[in-house]
């Protein structure tokens, strides 16, 4: 059987490959987390750089692990410290990323071949989750998300073969052993839990085949938990001696739980709360299924419900999605990537079947016209978001950092000041201070107020997208400042503000802003982030 389509899937195919590695190299900046609930935190505790850790880490009840990150990101950052490897943060940046790249290649393809029962099928999956741009883009990138796809895959394809034993009732496949599979699935339910406290939620519906094997073989139970335990105490141990200084009080006082840092039950106690989620922006209950699909899905929400219905709406992947869209769903703080662990179980189930028709005479599966249509929105679709979300979107910001790294804190005698303004928060890391030198404020309208360090040379401030009159004000505070002031902007938003002497030092083409867009003037769509020297 072959495919008669008016595109050659393979060329796509093999394209869609080189680009993972392309994008996975390009200075896209998605969303702040990327980097703050990752190499912010790891690259001061490995590297000793001056960084801005966030609440998540910070706080007195920290709410984010370091466990997960240790595991996925250790092992590389350790070896380029052992190595005496001088390495600018951005190439270490780069080596994490191509990590993300082959280790999300290499898991998404053996789940989706063994989850699938057919050589066709497999192609599908494979086909239709590599082009998404979620999988080209956002798998690179430093998301606890990416890391929450890769765990939930694995443990989608384990409970899929429990179901099937169960299901098929073969002798030779009911005897067989599977207590070692079962302490695995443990240890990845422990990693995922404190990677990301909403790891269970794709799993709620298919469990059932879970406690239902479980029940059928109750001394597999006890391996299940085993796999459990191990990986929890070993995180609850790690967490609390990083963010305690040590683990004296948990020898003194074993029993007592307050001894003891457990990240995922602090992170469940505030987003409990909706006065806290609150601070982070509250969505409709409707928000993740008529709002973030549509965006991660595009054309391929039609291959998932084609003529309404879906031949694979009891298969186990069908499940995993409809189980982690309708759990997060209650959840009144809904952003996109919340939804990314979804994308490749999707893909899976693709229906093709209802949108083509058959020739009996050639044995072809000729597409109809609808198909077609539908797969070359597809390729728009996901080219259009690859290159605005992995190539334009914030993409200055760490370059502009790069450019600072390599001209001013590479000597320990620099005195500077960066203002930045309408980006995203600048990921201090990407600086490399190893002087400790280096302070980092936030000023916004709301919080005007800040205490400049004057025993620091270097400062960063995050005006985040306050009113440029105040940016101006900002500026004209630092007037007695004995070293360099820059201001870091769009450059479509620095058109019309000339007003302060400047002059621009460095400039990057590849740059978007989208939330300063006003589309009754074509100007602010204008790529491009400059440093401005102030005069």
């Amino acid at each position: 059987m072959s495919w008669s389509l008016d595109f050659n899937w393979r060329y796509v195919y093999l394209i869609a490959i080189g680009l993972k590695f392309v994008l996975a190299l390009s200075n896209s900046y998605i969303h702040p987390d990327e980097h703050f609930q990752s190499f912010e935190v790891l690259t001061n505790k490995i590297f000793n750089f001056t960084t801005n850790p966030p609440w998540e880490f910070s706080s007195d009840t920290p709410a984010r692990s370091l466990g997960p990150l240790y595991l996925l990101y250790g092992p590389l950052l350790y070896s380029i410290k052992l190595v005496g490897s001088k390495l600018s943060p951005l190439q270490i940046w780069y080596m994490t990323r191509l990590q993300n790249v082959i280790i999300g290649w290499v898991i998404t393809d053996m789940c989706i071949h063994r989850l699938l029962p057919t050589k066709p099928e497999r192609i599908k999956g494979l086909f239709y989750t590599l082009t998404s741009y979620i999988t080209l883009v956002y798998q690179s990138h430093g998301f606890s998300n990416s890391i929450e796809t890769w765990l939930v895959l694995i443990c989608v394809l384990i409970i899929n073969d429990l179901r099937f034993i169960l299901e098929l009732k073969v002798p030779e496949l009911q005897i067989q052993n599977q207590n070692q599979r079962l302490f695995w699935f443990g240890v990845l339910a422990s990693i995922g839990i404190f990677n990301r406290i909403t790891f269970p939620a794709f799993l709620v519906l298919p469990a059932f085949y879970l406690i239902k094997y479980l029940w059928h073989n109750k001394i597999s139970t006890v391996f299940c938990l085993l796999g459990f335990i191990v990986p929890t105490i070993a995180f609850i141990l790690i967490d609390t001696f990083e963010f305690n200084g040590s683990i004296d009080a948990v020898l003194d006082h074993p029993f007592d739980l307050s001894s003891y840092v457990i990240t995922p039950l602090n992170n469940l106690i505030y987003n409990s709360k909706v006065e806290n989620l609150s601070n982070h922006g509250l969505h409709p209950y409707y928000t993740h299924l008529l709002v973030n699909l549509p965006q991660i899905m595009g054309p391929g929400l039609f291959f998932m419900v084609s003529n309404f219905k879906n031949q694979y709406w009891r298969t186990t992947p069908f499940l995993a999605v409809i189980s982690g869209v309708s759990v997060l769903s209650f959840i009144p703080h809904q952003e996109l990537r919340f939804l990314i662990p979804i994308v490749p179980l999707a893909c899976c189930c693709f229906d093709l079947k209802n949108i083509s028709s058959t020739s009996k005479k050639e044995k072809v599966v000729k597409a109809p016209p609808f198909v077609s249509i539908l797969m070359n929105l597809w390729y728009i679709f996901n080219a259009f978001m690859a290159v605005l979300l992995g190539v334009y979107h914030q993409g200055g910001v760490v370059p502009a950092l790069d450019y600072f790294h390599n001209n001013t804190f590479q000597k320990s005698s620099s005195q500077s000041i960066q203002i930045w303004w309408r980006t995203y928060s600048p990921p201090s890391w990407i600086l490399g201070d190893k002087y400790n030198t280096l302070q980092v404020l936030t000023v916004t309208d709301d919080s005007p107020l800040f205490e400049f360090d004057s025993t620091k040379s270097n400062h960063l401030i995050d005006t985040m997208g306050s009113n440029y009159k105040h940016v101006t004000k900002l500026i004209e505070s630092f007037k007695d400042f004995r070293g360099s002031i820059y201001l870091i902007a769009p450059t479509a938003s620095m058109r019309e503000h000339n007003d302060i002497p400047m002059n621009q030092v460095w400039n990057y083409t590849h740059h978007l802003d989208l939330d300063h867009l006003d589309f009754s003037d074509l100007q602010s769509l204008k790529p491009g982030l400059g440093i401005y020297e102030i005069l």
